[in-house]
């Protein structure tokens, strides 16, 4: 199975994004049952009208790996392209939201653009930032596997 993930990340993260797919990027590449494909603004070449060309990759994509920030939260391109196609009432793309850093608490006091409906990946509760060496190795070697199950639909009930 084929599955076109869009990343989507604030560019002020790029550290924190690059290190994360340093380790992720292999993992998918590892899969027998399933071929990753993904495609990040940075893929644009000279001369593209950036807003047609992300918006035409979301029109494409399967799921969006959003990693979130307050950052990427604040972002107003975010927030009114790329955020409403994974998230809220409007989505109409699968969302794999992952905590890049920590988030703030959830409430009412936050607008999360409709992301704290949904479940967001984390290590034991702690953000790919909150982390260092092999725990971040390990941080996404299970994002892999998680974005596996769900774009295999593997969420199901399971036997005792």
């Amino acid at each position: 199975m084929e599955v076109r993930i869009f990343l989507s990340w604030c560019h002020q993260d790029r550290v924190l994004k690059e290190a994360l797919l340093r380790d992720l990027l292999p993992v998918l590449g590892l899969f027998t049952d399933l071929t990753v494909r993904w495609w990040e603004d940075s893929h644009l070449t000279c001369g593209e009208e950036l807003t047609e060309s992300i918006v035409g990759r979301l029109d494409e994509c399967d799921f969006g790996l959003l990693l979130l920030s307050t950052r990427f939260l604040s972002r107003p391109f975010v927030r009114r392209h790329e955020l409403p196609r994974f998230a809220g009432p409007t989505a109409d793309r699968g969302a794999l939201p992952v905590a890049l850093s920590p988030l703030p608490g959830h409430g009412p006091q936050h607008d999360l653009g409709g992301v704290e409906r949904q479940l967001v990946f984390t290590r034991d509760g702690l953000s790919f930032a909150d982390l260092t060496g092999s725990r971040r190795t390990r941080f996404a070697n299970d994002l892999a596997g998680s974005i596996r199950r769900r774009a295999l639909g593997e969420n199901g009930y399971r036997t005792l």
